[in-house]
């Protein structure tokens, strides 16, 4: 069995990240990819985050795990002064590939956390020169703008057709916060009946660390509240040191967890 990578980029992937395993008659018994991410605004005190999978049998998955560690270093090498984190994901109740990961070396202590939200009292004051407005989503290019700006806001899970869905649903906002009539940040809620999902924030780069997501999100729940909205739930990544003090200043609450990402640092 070994080793080989395609002839040409794979779902936007260069070759060298894209991974199969093929055994000695040439079929092919597992793949597997890594793909680099840079989020300081997500994870400050570990930028470089390398996201990989892997896909095969028992046999195969060795052989794709130690190819992907070892490409894994070389992209951390680039840039060796930033911290960096491999990782992946599986489900809470996988055991087999929990144990795997253990026993290679990673931890499983990150987890992407199902939090409740508590409402509070009021509108909620929004900071000196600053207003709120809902940002219209009417078009094709005021959507797909509200995707390019979460994107850059390292936001990359909301596409088109997840935002097309959540517009459709009895509750759905997304709140702009303007300073001097500048975009600085934006908020979405989706939900239905008293329920009700954050489902993004962001507040760009140069206003952070100001209380903006805090007054923002107080605005949006507000709303929600004045709709008959009664409970609200999130998602967070529990290494996430920014999420976790932007929910807490909510009340926020463990209920469950989605999903592992067993991880280890590279340096």
């Amino acid at each position: 069995m070994q080793i080989v990578h395609p002839s040409q980029p794979v779902n936007g992937l260069n070759p060298e990240d894209v991974f199969y395993a093929v055994d000695d008659l040439g079929t092919q018994t597992g793949y597997g990819f890594i793909l680099y991410q840079y989020q300081p605004g997500l994870y400050p005190d570990c930028p470089v985050n390398l996201y990989f999978s892997i896909d095969g049998d028992p046999s195969s998955r060795y052989l794709l795990f130690g190819a992907l560690v070892a490409r894994a270093r070389i992209l951390q090498s680039v840039n060796p002064q930033l911290r960096a984190r491999l990782y992946t994901n599986i489900s809470p109740a996988d055991i087999q590939m929990k144990d795997f990961y253990l026993n290679n070396g990673f931890d499983c202590d990150e987890t992407d956390e199902i939090l409740r939200l508590a409402i509070p009292y009021g509108d909620g004051r929004i900071p000196m020169s600053c207003t709120v407005a809902p940002t219209p989503l009417h078009t094709w290019d005021e959507q797909n703008s509200l995707i390019y700006r979460l994107q850059m806001n390292e936001i990359t899970f909301v596409d088109l057709n997840y935002l097309q869905s959540l517009i459709h649903m009895p509750h759905f906002m997304t709140l702009g916060l303007y300073r001097n009539a500048v975009l600085i940040g934006e908020v979405i809620m989706a939900g239905q009946g008293n329920c009700c999902e954050l489902v993004a924030i962001y507040v760009e780069p140069g206003s952070r660390r100001q209380g903006m997501g805090r007054a923002l999100l107080h605005r949006m729940m507000a709303i929600m509240a004045a709709e008959g909205v009664t409970a609200v739930t999130t998602r967070i990544m529990s290494r996430s040191i920014p999420q976790q003090k932007l929910m807490n200043d909510f009340g926020a609450a463990v209920v469950g967890v989605n999903m592992i990402f067993p991880g280890m640092y590279l340096n």
